[in-house]
């Protein structure tokens, strides 16, 4: 599954909490990817290192058009580029791939007192 749709890099600070919200493709009628299990890692884009097992679900189970990736704590994730995708897998094990996207991780401002 691809887009032509040019998105800039997702910037998330070290320690925030993450939440991201993908849209499936018009292409796909309402309900397409019921039944479907969901996968989803943060890794460092230089390295390959696995930053995290993201935590995906869909918005509407019943429509399958947006999906939710979160992760509650990133302190613990490397500085610099990272990317993530999503793995969808049909109840007959055909697996399908979105576009990988790009992320960085910053530093935050502000600390704890």
């Amino acid at each position: 599954m691809s887009s032509t749709c040019k998105t800039k890099p997702i910037e998330i600070k070290q320690g925030a909490s993450v939440r991201i919200l993908g849209r499936i493709p018009t292409a796909f009628a309402d309900g397409y990817f019921v039944g479907w299990a969901l996968a989803s890692q943060m890794r460092n884009a230089k390295t390959g290192a696995l930053l995290a097992d993201l935590a995906i679900d869909w918005d509407n189970p019943a429509t399958t058009r947006v999906l939710v990736i979160t992760c509650d704590d990133t302190a613990g994730w490397a500085l610099g580029e990272a990317e993530f995708d999503i793995r969808l897998t049909s109840p007959g094990d055909f697996k399908l791939y979105t576009r990988t996207a790009q992320a960085y991780v910053l530093k935050g401002v502000t600390q704890d007192a």
